[in-house]
């Protein structure tokens, strides 16, 4: 009973079993019903079998006769006709009576003593407006016996007119209600053959239902058995219900993420590795060559100190960037939650970077737009205007310009604007622009990215925002961001108090 298959399959089963035993319980209490249908029917047959033979009886008598006879005459015919020949296998389980129009019966003949009795829901019988005769049902108390089903037929008109004394009016066919063992006897072959189709009908669709279910299910645990030993590459077929194609497509979807992971992983091993080759590369071969005597002259000796000091200090930058760049990814940086005008934040960077301006001689805006109260962070947002405007500095040539803009985008939510008048970044490299370490591949002017903007998306997304890049290469870059203004919480962004 592990496998999905065989338990979907069983619980089709027992839905099944329980369904055809509801049914067979629901047609047995209706049986009775039926069962007095049955009845009534083969009563009507044997009714109009009778009918027949009594009038052929009468036409003879009346042929035979004269025009004395009377209405006890009519009943002894009756009577004659129903016990004659023709009415030998009926009688033993069918009573056959004469009955007045007020349904007393006059006379009987069969297997109960029925005269005298008065027939219980008996209407006057009576003919269609074409001549037609029709049967009508009705009942019959036995004394001491059981309740017996009948149905009379009444005498035609023709009949009535030989014999105008008569009190008879119709016939009376009557026997007991079906046994419940007859009942089921005529319907088992019937419901048996039914029941069969229907059972193999269902067996197959079961079947194939449960195998919908399971196979996809079962294409999705052999992926993630080779997902787990390493094949990143996999994917599966969204097939199946609902449920397992939005399960399948998660999945594809994990796999990616788990591929594009690895591959980050990978890829930030390399880098990091070409990060501290160089630097671990001049320390170890300055200090070996004051170590073995190479350098040797205070001159000499001064510079090799103070090459390693500064290849050591760029080692020490670069862990401490990864460091806070894990910190914040995993929450364990706290950030203040502090309000504060972003107006005075730019400010506060356009006096910090006014010496670079001069000295690159690139023009430095700062527009600030309405006032815009926000709440987060003051030191890590002034990090990020760091980080931003060191990368526009940087890539803007001598007479070009860098602006800083703010506005209200929607109610809560403030837009900062970074723009230079630089080389621009290719369409390539764009979307790559804030993954660690990344370099351009297409000569756009960009050696490489390191860890700035990497930190930088991971504060503004810590204040619950947004970060992105547009460059035209030729015409220059802007890097956007969004903040919620004051007011506004936002989930994680805790664990120091206001200043």
């Amino acid at each position: 009973m592990g496998n999905l298959q065989v338990r979907l399959f069983v619980t089709y089963l027992v839905i099944i079993g329980v369904t055809l035993g509801l049914a067979a319980l629901s047609l047995f209490l209706l049986l009775g019903g039926y069962r007095d249908s049955i009845s009534y029917g083969n009563l009507e047959d044997v009714g109009a079998l009778i009918d027949r033979q009594a009038n052929y009886e009468i036409q003879n008598a009346v042929q035979k006769g004269d025009a004395t006879l009377t209405g006890q005459d009519l009943l002894l015919i009756l009577v004659n006709s129903l016990r004659g020949p023709g009415s030998s296998s009926v009688l033993p389980v069918t009573s056959v009576a004469v009955v007045d129009r007020s349904g007393r019966i006059l006379r009987a003949a069969g297997p109960e003593r029925l005269e005298d009795i008065v027939v219980r829901d008996f209407k006057a019988p009576s003919a269609t407006a074409d001549g037609e005769r029709v049967p009508q049902r009705c009942r019959l108390s036995v004394p001491g016996g059981n309740e017996l089903l009948c149905v009379s037929i009444p005498l035609s008109g023709a009949v009535l007119e030989k014999f105008p004394g008569s009190e008879a009016a119709a016939l009376i066919v009557a026997r007991p209600a079906a046994s419940l063992g007859e009942v089921v006897g005529d319907l088992m072959p019937r419901l048996l053959f039914s029941g069969l189709i229907g059972v193999a009908a269902a067996l197959v669709l079961g079947f194939l239902l449960s195998q919908s279910v399971a196979a996809p299910l079962r294409n999705i645990a052999r992926a993630a058995r080779n997902v787990a030993r390493g094949n990143y590459r996999q994917r599966v077929p969204a097939t199946g219900p609902s449920e397992v194609r939005d399960l399948a497509a998660n999945f594809n979807r994990m796999t990616e993420e788990v591929q594009r992971s690895q591959q980050t992983l990978r890829d930030f091993l390399a880098n990091i590795s070409h990060e501290l080759k160089t630097p671990l590369t001049s320390i170890r071969g300055f200090s070996e060559a004051m170590l073995d005597g190479t350098i040797d002259d205070p001159g000499g000796i001064e510079r090799s100190a103070r090459v390693i000091n500064d290849e050591s200090n760029r080692v020490l930058r670069l862990v401490e960037g990864l460091l806070d760049l894990s910190r914040i990814e995993s929450g364990q940086l706290p950030m203040r939650q502090e309000e504060f005008d972003l107006q005075e934040l730019m400010e506060h960077v356009g006096e910090v970077f006014a010496l670079r301006s001069e000295e690159t001689g690139v023009r430095l805006e700062i527009r600030p737009g309405s006032k815009a109260i926000i709440r987060g962070d003051f030191d890590r947002l002034e990090q990020v205007l760091n980080n931003l405007l060191d990368n526009a500095f940087r890539h803007t040539p001598p007479g070009g310009r860098v602006r800083v803009a703010t506005r209200h985008v929607q109610e809560g939510l403030v837009q900062v604007t970074v723009t230079d008048t630089g080389k621009g970044i290719a369409a390539a490299d764009v979307p790559h622009l804030f993954e660690r370490f990344y370099r351009a591949s297409n000569g756009s002017g960009a050696k490489g990215y390191g860890l700035g903007l990497a930190i930088t998306r991971e504060i503004v997304r810590a204040h619950g925002g947004d970060i992105w890049a547009t460059s035209e290469p030729g015409r220059g870059t802007a890097f956007v961001f969004t903040l919620p203004a004051a007011g506004r919480r936002v989930p994680g962004l805790a664990g120091v108090p206001a200043r």
